[in-house]
């Protein structure tokens, strides 16, 4: 049987001597925890916020994330891609993410405002409808990724091959466009 944690606030603790296996948590507020390194196995996270914490090389197998939210925290070298992708939804806010990998995976109306996404692997993940909000995508891999819909409008330092990519419907900025053309090694003034 699964250990259920419902509605309940984690503040300050540090969970990185530990695995997480088989842990259901539903509607529960993390502030200021220590998930870095953790192996995070099987378990569900329901409606739940993360504030302030570290999830730096979490391993996040078989686990599931609904409706959850992460807002100024460290989520660096994750492989989101181990995430089980039945109804999975996160939205990062003022995130570093830095490192981290979404290969192939399903992640469509996520919302990235204000975070470092740099050398982040997105290749042939589902991106429609996304939002990357004043977000810094530099380094960051897109290869045969859906990105119909997605709105860079204000996002910074990406390079996206539109021939290797679906881009269709997509908002860019005047601004923002070079990234678009990196691979013509054209000179813009």
């Amino acid at each position: 049987m699964n250990d259920y944690f419902n509605n309940e606030t984690f503040n300050k603790v540090s969970f990185t001597s530990k695995q997480l296996s088989k842990t259901d948590f539903d509607s529960c507020v993390f502030k200021n925890c220590d998930f870095s390194e953790l192996h995070i196995n099987d378990s569900e996270f329901l409606e739940c916020e993360f504030i302030d914490c570290n999830l730096s090389n979490t391993k996040l197998k078989d686990s599931s994330f609904k409706e959850v939210h992460f807002s100024n925290s460290k989520l660096i070298g994750i492989d989101f891609y181990e995430l089980n992708p039945f109804l999975l939804r996160i939205n990062f806010s003022k995130c570093q993410l830095n490192f981290s990998s979404f290969y192939q995976l399903k992640m469509q109306n996520f919302q990235f405002v204000d975070c470092q996404i740099n050398e982040v692997d997105f290749t042939e993940a589902d991106l429609q409808n996304s939002y990357f909000d004043n977000s810094n995508l530099s380094k960051s891999i897109f290869d045969n990724t859906k990105l119909e819909k997605v709105n860079f409008e204000t996002a910074i330092n990406f390079s996206i091959d539109v021939e290797n990519n679906n881009v269709k419907g997509a908002i860019f900025s005047k601004e923002n466009i070079i990234g678009l053309l990196t691979k013509y090694q054209v000179i813009i003034k």
